[in-house]
């Protein structure tokens, strides 16, 4: 019986001292926890291996005229970006987004296409779907184009 007493006794010992350790950790340990829970959400290391917190440039910004991340400035055709521009053999796709301060109107997106040997065959520009792209927002762009070895954007263009 005394052994039986003395058995759990000892696992009961251990067991509290098990369920203890993360509160008797050294501080080594307690800063690496804290850094994973600290870690900002967008951020780059540094060939260094320190940790550069980038939430001011990742942070979507409200739809207003004062953004401080928006482009500012007359040049309507650098505050629209054009993505995802595809082209594949009959139609030219892709999606314009508005880097301005502004609502940009009647934007579109002017191409060219290009034969086999990188000359100018065609070009023309496609009508953004909704027309008004508000800043931080995005519109598509389809249509149709003639057919040729490449099909590349230029630049879009508005009023704002």
């Amino acid at each position: 019986m005394k052994h039986l007493q003395l058995t759990v006794t000892l696992s009961t010992l251990l067991i509290s001292s098990i369920s203890a350790s993360p509160l008797l950790a050294n501080s080594t340990n307690t800063k690496i926890q804290i850094s994973q829970i600290d870690e900002p959400f967008c951020y780059m290391k540094t060939p260094d291996g320190k940790t550069v917190d980038l939430g001011k440039l990742c942070e979507k910004s409200p739809n207003s005229e004062t953004s401080q991340t928006c482009i500012t400035g007359s040049n309507i055709s650098a505050k629209l970006s054009i993505a995802g521009a595809n082209y594949d053999g009959s139609f030219f796709s892709g999606q314009v987004i508005n880097q301005g301060c502004k609502t940009i109107k009647n934007v579109k997106v002017n191409y060219e296409v290009l034969d086999e040997s990188g000359n100018l065959i065609d070009n023309g520009f496609i009508d953004a779907q909704p027309a008004t792209i508000a800043p931080g927002e995005s519109a598509t762009f389809r249509g149709a184009v003639v057919a040729g070895a490449k099909v590349r954007a230029t630049h879009a263009e508005g009023e704002e």
